[in-house]
Formats: structure tokens, C-alpha cells, sequence
């Protein structure tokens, strides 16, 4: 009796231990998590405060899209090329670049090209111009500046201007043209290197 009495004083201060450890653990996570939380917000407000930016959404897309601007890209691209031109490269905000599978190429002076399956981008601040060329297109882009975009096939995807998530609401998205269509993101940008779309 007395060493089954012992048996439990000594095993219940353990899976008390191990429940704390967990505790402390989920907190770490869960403080992580809200920090990451608390430093992502502000951008997002502030990229949605600023006064005539402009928004490009692509769903799904085949074919080829061209961005000059000055804001933030996010993409992703099953099969294809991302070329990326960064045409503020003294300002320290360079692209991230994941999943290509090929060697990159240097295309002309400010450009690099990245290609193969399952690239995922991003180009946050400066001024950029992006050119992304394939099938399975996502891209979602706040900024100013201007570009054109061309489907390709039967099922070229879906784009929108200053307008809806075609993810949540694809009715209200158009699709991709089949000859090429210039826009304008944001109020008219008088930069050096218009006509580049």
C-alpha cells in the first residue's frame, strides 16, 4: 500500500512537468504567431491606405503578363518564366524568388529570368517590371503603373482591375483577353519607360 501510495506521488509531479512544458510551449507558439500577426498588419493597412493605388487579380491564368510598377507583387506560376527587371536596385528591397527549377538568365541589364514548375514570387516596394509567361498564373499586385495582359487556349484564366478576389468571386472577373490588352494600375503614371507594356 505504501509503495503503491509512493508509485503516484512520483508520477503525478512528472505528467504535471510535461503538462506545463506543453502549456509553455503552445504559449511560445501562440506569442510567435500574434508577433508575426502584429508586424504583417500594419503593411497591409498601409497598403490599403494609400490613396490611388491600384489592384490587379489573376486566377488560373495562361498566357503572358506584363507589370511595370511601383508597389508589391505576389504570385505563384505552375509551369512557365518569371522575368523580373528591378528598376530601382539601389533601394534594397530585392525580389524573392522560389521553386524555380532552371538556371536563372540574365535578361538584359536589370533583368533576371526564373523558370520551371512550381515558382513562387514576391517583389515588395521600389519600382519593378514583371513579366510572367505560362500556365497556372496567380498574381495579386497593388501599386501604380501599367502593363498588359494576354490569355492563351481555351481556358486563359481570370484577371480583375481595382476590383474583386477572382478566387472568391469569379462571376465578377473578366477573362484573359485573347489579343493583348494594356492597363493602367492606379492613376496615370508619368515614369520614364511608359510605353515598355
Amino acid at each position: 500500500m505504501d509503495n503503491a501510495a509512493l508509485t503516484v506521488s512520483l508520477r503525478a509531479p512528472d505528467s504535471r512537468h510535461t503538462r506545463r512544458a506543453d502549456t509553455a510551449t503552445l504559449m511560445r507558439k501562440s506569442f510567435l504567431l500574434l508577433a508575426l500577426l502584429a508586424l504583417a498588419l500594419p503593411v497591409v493597412g498601409v497598403a490599403g491606405q494609400r490613396t490611388g493605388d491600384g489592384t490587379l487579380a489573376v486566377e488560373s491564368g495562361r498566357g503572358v503578363v506584363t507589370l511595370t510598377a511601383r508597389g508589391g507583387v505576389i504570385g505563384r506560376l505552375d509551369r512557365g518564366s518569371v522575368t523580373i527587371h528591378d528598376l530601382t536596385p539601389g533601394d534594397n528591397s530585392a525580389p524573392n524568388v522560389f521553386g524555380d527549377d532552371n538556371p536563372v538568365r540574365l535578361v538584359g541589364e536589370t533583368g533576371i529570368r526564373y523558370s520551371g514548375t512550381g515558382i513562387r514570387f514576391r517583389v515588395t516596394g521600389g519600382r519593378y517590371r514583371i513579366v510572367v509567361d505560362g500556365k497556372g498564373i496567380n498574381l495579386s499586385a497593388v501599386g501604380k503603373g501599367f502593363g498588359s495582359i494576354q490569355g492563351e487556349g481555351d481556358a486563359p484564366g481570370l484577371y480583375s482591375l481595382d476590383g474583386d478576389d477572382c478566387r472568391k468571386t469569379p462571376a465578377a472577373c473578366k477573362a484573359l483577353p485573347d489579343v493583348k490588352e494594356r492597363f493602367q494600375l492606379g492613376p496615370d503614371d508619368k515614369s520614364p519607360g511608359r510605353n515598355e507594356g
